[in-house]
């Protein structure tokens, strides 16, 4: 009798299961394709560490270990459900033929259930009793969390009474071993009611399986089917460099992305990965300072958008006729309906969303192609950038400054451009445009003239024939100027035959050596506090000792998103504070991979910030509770913006912020070094 009822039932249920995630599947068919099969062997060592190893889950010391317990316990636990299938086509079919391996996959499965017990416990308090505020979602939401959580202890609950049962009854399999079963299956007798205990948990196991896994495809919890697949599929190498797009390409007729079509499949997989953790949306400044930017929301609308617009769009490629609901529902916009224009605009790009999550979802890259598609389609973006792209357009850098007085700051320095001497050339220092024309940048351009000289480096600049690397507009998602200002920068480096490239902005850095390639720009790139720091190292800078007891200095380092987590360099300019005589180094209690954005990155350094408390602000505050004389510092926007929020704090008597290269020219001898020609 169980044979009949459980064969047909378990068809229309693995059917059903299967036409849902057909469909799924076929949205991800409509959206932009991309090449994401490369490296096998890469992507499934990360699927290892990642997904099955959750190592971004552990991240969080509270969530981490319960959600690993509740994903390991569903790994081992599969064998119990693959089990119960074959239970259900013949009562003595099991696992056991697998012999000694059968006995160890008992001994897990039945630890495994009091892990997934406890871990659903956890869960349950830390949403509901210690209210965690990125779990307090909207009432559906929470129905949804507790579908899952009851229906995961339900199938544990029913296969420990199925197990317990089974062994009071004698009839366990061979080779099973299952300690915690044992234990409780001397509360029953060998009856017939034991044996319908173990009939009636039997079925509430195999069914609450099968409810679950076609719950799945309507639930936020789709990423249990998905999260695997989207860390295998999720970018390698860089992962925060942009997608170029090929304006020569006469089929490209959408620059960016209008609606969910026009985003790539893998950004819709992410959408269907999203846990809705909120873990993105907790280390997002812009959100954390109360703006309407939250990462989650936008990945979720993703989602809703994509569920809501794909079946439509797939009716009307089939020939089939629109009703008026399914027209309306096309007229809608992704950007205005279902996410809020300024939440895109809201966004720094320092990439903390996207190091947080623990499915390796691409946030940063979908509110990027998001914001190509308003400035390249709709002519829509903040007033503020006119001036930034007039200016990049006829001078080649976001401010009104003339391309022919990018040198000057460097006046009075033995400073040549490739143009008047490209022989002998060891190193092009990429000045940038903020250290060409922001006044006090321009102090670190020359204190990394005067490193670069002591340590007798042979370098040149571009002077007048350098131009923005492009990055402002990228991140804006004016692709096409980007493109003109990029091309413009490789012929002209390529025409020196440049090899190695020193920078003093981690934008710069970023874009030089993770994205230029993708132009035939190939470059050994540095930024100055890597290539600093092998200079101190190999002995080549004469730190100077008479010097410290007057520049004793307790000093508190600011990591710059685009150097940090964009780059993952978080060492080199810890090993210079730690070699330089004088400096007693400080953290933050926001630091490296878990630092808090300076609030320029992503385009905002060139737009104001309304909204909130402004992020340099919060930035500057945690610096500050370190109560460090100085704030090192690696980058021009953060030197900017740190400045400012000193400034605003009125500490700016007690507290200086200083870049790395200063505090390294400061302690060099007094003597005037050779000069760039020598």
């Amino acid at each position: 009798m169980r044979t009949l009822v459980f064969v047909p039932m378990f068809l229309i249920a693995v059917g059903f299961f299967a036409y849902n995630v057909g469909r799924l599947i076929q949205f991800l068919r409509l959206a932009r394709p991309e090449k994401r099969w490369d490296q096998l062997g890469k992507r499934v060592w990360q699927t290892l560490v990642v997904a099955f190893g959750q190592q971004r889950i552990l991240r969080d010391r509270g969530a981490g270990p319960i959600h690993a317990a509740i994903f390991w316990g569903f790994l081992i636990l599969l064998s119990s459900a693959a089990e119960s299938v074959l239970e259900g086509f013949h009562p003595r079919w099991s696992l056991s033929f697998l012999g000694p391996v059968y006995t160890v996959l008992t001994v897990l499965s039945d630890f495994f259930c009091a892990f997934v017990l406890l871990a659903v416990l956890g869960a349950a308090w830390r949403r509901w009793i210690q209210r965690v505020p990125r779990l307090q979602g909207p009432a559906s939401e929470q129905r949804d969390a507790a579908i899952v959580l009851g229906l995961i202890t339900i199938v544990v609950t029913a296969l420990l009474l199925q197990n317990s049962t089974r062994i009071a009854l004698g009839a366990d399999h061979k080779w099973a071993f299952r300690p915690l079963a044992l234990l409780i299956s001397s509360l029953f007798a060998p009856t017939q009611q034991t044996y319908f205990l173990f009939e009636v948990a039997w079925w509430f196991h195999i069914g609450c399986i099968l409810i679950f896994l076609n719950y799945l495809p309507f639930s936020k919890h789709l990423h249990v089917l998905t999260s695997v697949p989207n860390v295998f599929f999720s970018r390698l190498g860089p992962v925060h460099a942009l997608e170029p797009l090929d304006f020569t390409r006469e089929d490209l007729q959408t620059f960016g992305a209008t609606d969910v079509e026009h985003l790539s499949w893998k950004s819709i997989l992410d959408s269907y990965s999203c846990t809705h953790c909120g873990r993105c949306t907790s280390v997002c400044p812009a959100n954390q300072t109360g703006k309407v930017l939250d990462p989650r929301a936008i990945v979720v609308a993703v989602r809703q958008r994509t569920l809501d617009r794909m079946p439509i769009l797939l009716r009307q490629r089939r020939g089939s006729e629109l009703t008026a609901e399914e027209r309306a529902v096309l007229e809608k916009r992704l950007v205005g309906d279902y996410i809020p224009p300024e939440a895109l605009w809201q966004c720094t790009t320092c990439g903390a969303c996207m190091e947080e999550c623990p499915v390796l979802i691409e946030h940063v890259p979908i509110i990027v192609e998001l914001r190509r598609g308003l400035v390249m389609m709709e002519a829509q973006f903040p007033t503020e950038l006119q001036a930034a792209y007039g200016n990049l357009e006829t001078n080649a850098t976001p401010w009104a400054f003339s391309a022919a007085d990018r040198a000057a700051w460097a006046e009075g320095l033995p400073v040549k451009t490739l143009a008047e001497d490209s022989s002998d050339c060891e190193l092009l220092f990429w000045v940038g445009c903020a250290g060409s024309y922001d006044q006090r940048a321009q102090q670190v351009a020359r204190a990394i003239v005067r490193v670069l000289m002591t340590a007798g480096v042979r370098f040149r600049i571009l002077g007048s024939e350098e131009h923005c690397t492009g990055d402002p507009a990228r991140r804006t998602g004016n692709e096409y100027l980007a493109d003109m200002l990029i091309r413009a920068n490789v012929e002209t480096l390529n025409r020196y035959r440049i090899r190695t490239i020193l920078t003093m902005c981690p934008h710069c850095y970023n874009t030089l050596k993770n994205e230029y390639p993708r132009y035939g720009g190939a470059y050994e790139v540095y930024h100055h506090t890597q290539y600093f720091r092998r200079l101190i190292q190999e002995g080549r800078l004469p730190l100077h000792g008479d010097t410290v007891p007057t520049l004793l200095q307790t000093v508190v380092y600011h990591d710059s998103c685009y150097l940090g987590r964009y780059n993952g360099e978080y060492e080199a300019p810890r090993a210079i504070l730690e070699l330089l005589p004088g400096v007693q180094r400080r953290e933050p209690e926001q630091a490296a991979d878990r630092g808090f954005c300076c609030g320029a990155g992503g385009g905002r350094m060139f737009m104001e910030e309304r909204v909130g408390k402004k992020v340099n602000l919060e930035r500057t505050e945690q610096l500050l509770q370190t109560r460090a004389e100085v704030i090192a510092v690696n980058c021009p926007f953060c030197m900017t913006m740190l400045t400012d929020g000193v400034k605003a704090l009125h500490k700016a008597d007690s507290v200086r912020v200083r870049d790395l290269a200063e505090l390294i020219a400061e302690r060099l001898p007094a003597s005037d070094p050779p000069s760039a020609a020598d």
